[in-house]
């Protein structure tokens, strides 16, 4: 069993492409719900990491519940967020393409989220959904960094309101957080009360990453499993 003291927080990265023997044995932790829901991708490729993404996230709670991955229940709180029925433990899961990263605290707030960074219209999407002051130093970056600028800031975004449990209630524009990057993770303004950490993940050379924990931290000490 994994300890996980009070200001642990723990982070696991897991690759999603996985032989069919053990996407079986993952199956076999999965709700009947949960099935459903993985049956219903059109692409197979899809819906198998889709399995392997829930039942690493059981296996992996079971390592710090005491529990087997199939004996968790889960339930949704107030504002549709995860939790463990019976049990404190916070955590938080994203994946993208075929790499999936997990945030795991003991009673601390969490948001995960990890993106594959492609091509897309970068500049068009932060004039939609990013706050002026952001546009104003996104347009003045080189047109190389650009990409990687928006990716960097959105996974910000994105593992913030995943620990605030508002989700996209709170418009993206009003979450102001660091977008050049080459700079550390930032929080820079939000409408959202209370004490937020937020630090960069490095995933490998083609994601982009952010965790973000509420409470008072000096410093967030993050522990890591592959």
């Amino acid at each position: 069993m994994l300890m996980l003291l009070a200001r642990d927080v723990h982070v696991w990265s897991v690759d999603l492409n996985l032989d069919r023997d053990r996407i079986h044995e993952f199956s076999q932790f999965l709700t009947a719900q949960e099935s459903q829901r993985a049956a219903k991708f059109i692409n197979p490729t899809h819906g198998n990491r889709w399995i392997v993404a829930r039942g690493y996230l059981r296996q992996i709670l079971s390592q710090y519940l005491n529990l087997t991955p199939s004996q968790i229940v889960f339930k949704l709180g107030a504002q549709g967020k995860p939790a463990v029925e019976g049990d404190p433990i916070e955590f938080n899961l994203s994946h993208s393409r075929d790499r999936a990263v997990y945030g795991i605290s003991a009673k601390f707030p969490i948001g995960i989220d990890v993106e594959y960074i492609h091509p897309l219209p970068a500049a068009d999407l932060v004039d939609r959904f990013f706050s002026a002051a952001e546009q104003a130093i996104f347009h003045r970056l080189p047109l190389d960094s650009q990409q990687a600028a928006f990716f960097h800031a959105w996974t910000q975004k994105e593992a913030y309101l995943k620990a605030c449990g508002t989700g996209l209630s709170t418009p993206l524009d009003q979450i102001e957080v660091s977008i050049d990057p080459t700079t550390p993770a930032a929080i820079i303004s939000s409408p959202i009360a209370g004490i937020w950490q937020i630090q960069k993940l490095e995933i490998a050379a083609d994601y982009a990453g952010a965790i973000v924990v509420g409470g008072e931290w000096e410093e967030m000490g993050v522990r890591r499993w592959e």
